[in-house]
């Protein structure tokens, strides 16, 4: 029987590790596949959350949509430690590290 006080439980504990931000898109799947061929391997669990630019933002500056990195906050010097295994550029991810901004998942 599942106790009362575990039917809903809040859980948010998601950090942004880090954003894919390659200027070509082809140069970006790589650089993607290769984290997570990383990830898989160390064990790490994440999830990838897509964000699409606005309307404007497309039109104006030509942006096109990111892919960040999420990872549990309890694997997060895992985490860390693969991305400085793999040695990625300035120019190809921006390490983030904050809390994930998802909106809270009721665990049933």
């Amino acid at each position: 029987m599942i106790d009362d006080r575990l039917k809903s439980v809040k859980v948010n504990n998601e950090i942004d590790l880090c954003e894919v931000i390659a200027r070509k898109q082809s140069q970006a799947d790589q650089i993607r596949h290769k984290i997570e061929a990383s990830m898989q391997y160390a064990r790490v669990s994440y999830f990838l959350r897509w964000q699409e630019p606005g309307l404007f933002a497309r039109i104006f500056k030509g942006d096109r949509t990111t892919v960040v990195f999420c990872v549990n906050s309890a694997q997060l010097e895992d985490a860390m430690q693969v991305l400085a295994d793999l040695e990625l550029t300035d120019q190809e991810i921006r390490l983030l590290g904050t809390k994930s901004r998802n909106r809270y998942v009721y665990a049933k």
